[in-house]
C-alpha cells in the first residue's frame, strides 16, 4: 500500500530527475513529455491491474495518496525550467535547475504548482491567508487583484477592472494605468486594506529562504506573459491544459490494459 508521504517523494524525485535528464541529454520537449506521460500511465495502470477493486473500463482510477500525481506531472512539463520559451534563456533554465535541486519537498511542490490568492476586499478576512484558487486564467477575475507565489517569484496581478477604491487604498492611484509596475514593494497607507495586503505579503516572505521582490503585472500589459507562464493548468502553444493531459493519461492506461 502506498504511504501518504510517498506522494511528495514521487513529486520531488520526478522534478529533479526529469529536469536533469532534459538538460544533460538534450531531450526535445516532445520526447520528454511522451516519456513522462508513459511513466505515469504505466504506474497507474499497474495499480489498477494489481491493487484496485474491479471497475468500469471507462473510469479513471487513482490511488488515494497519488491523486495529485498526474497534476504535478503536468506542472513539471509546464515549468519555465523545461518548457521551450524564447523568454527564458538557457542560463535562466540552468539556474532554475540548480535552485530546484536544493529545494525540499514542500518547496518543490510550491514551485511546480504556485499558490494563487484572491485579494478582493471581500475575501481578505482579518487574519491568516486569503482563499487560494486554482492556477488557471479562467479562475481569475478582471475586477479583482490576485497574488501569485511559487517560492521564487511573487507577482501581484491587477485585472483591468480592479476597483478604483482598492487601487487608491493599496496602490495610491485611482486608475490602473497610473500603477507603477516597477515598485518592488507596496507603500504603506493608513487604511485596513493596505495594512491587510502588506501583512499577507510579509507572511509569505517570512516563509521563504530569500527576499521575494514584488512584481506588479497589469492585465493586457506586455509583461503579462510572465504571470501567465505560472498558470500551470492552462494550455500553451507547446502543450495541452491539465484536463487534456488527464484525458491522455486515461487513454494510455486503457491502451496498456487492453
Amino acid at each position: 500500500q502506498t504511504k501518504p508521504q510517498q506522494k511528495e517523494a514521487v513529486v520531488s524525485t520526478q522534478s529533479t530527475g526529469e529536469f536533469g535528464k532534459a538538460l544533460l541529454q538534450n531531450h526535445t520537449y516532445k520526447s520528454l513529455r511522451e516519456q513522462l506521460l508513459q511513466r505515469v500511465s504505466n504506474s497507474l495502470a499497474c495499480y489498477r491491474q494489481n491493487c484496485a477493486a474491479p471497475s468500469q473500463p471507462g473510469q479513471l482510477i487513482l490511488p488515494e495518496t497519488l491523486k495529485l500525481l498526474p497534476l504535478y506531472s503536468h506542472c513539471l512539463l509546464r515549468s519555465p525550467a523545461l518548457m521551450p520559451s524564447v523568454e527564458v534563456s538557457f542560463d535562466e533554465k540552468s539556474n532554475l535547475l540548480q535552485r530546484l535541486a536544493m529545494m525540499n519537498v514542500e518547496q518543490s511542490e510550491l514551485f511546480l504548482y504556485p499558490r494563487l490568492y484572491n485579494l478582493n476586499t471581500s475575501t481578505l478576512g482579518n487574519e491568516g491567508m486569503p482563499p487560494i484558487i486554482r492556477s488557471s486564467y479562467d479562475r481569475i477575475r478582471e475586477s479583482g487583484p490576485h497574488l501569485l507565489d511559487n517560492g521564487l517569484v511573487l507577482i501581484l496581478w491587477l485585472g483591468s477592472n480592479t476597483p478604483s477604491k482598492w487601487l487608491q487604498e493599496v496602490m495610491g492611484v485611482t486608475v490602473i494605468d497610473q500603477v507603477d509596475p516597477t515598485v518592488g514593494n507596496l507603500q504603506p497607507f493608513d487604511n485596513p486594506t493596505s495594512v491587510r495586503i502588506r501583512e499577507i505579503i510579509d507572511e509569505i516572505r517570512t516563509k521563504r529562504r530569500q527576499h521575494l521582490r514584488l512584481n506588479v503585472v497589469r492585465q493586457k500589459d506586455k509583461t503579462e506573459h510572465i504571470f501567465m507562464q505560472f498558470l500551470v493548468e492552462d494550455k500553451t502553444e507547446q502543450g495541452m491544459n491539465y484536463t487534456d493531459f488527464l484525458c491522455s493519461i486515461h487513454r494510455e492506461i486503457r491502451n496498456i490494459l487492453s
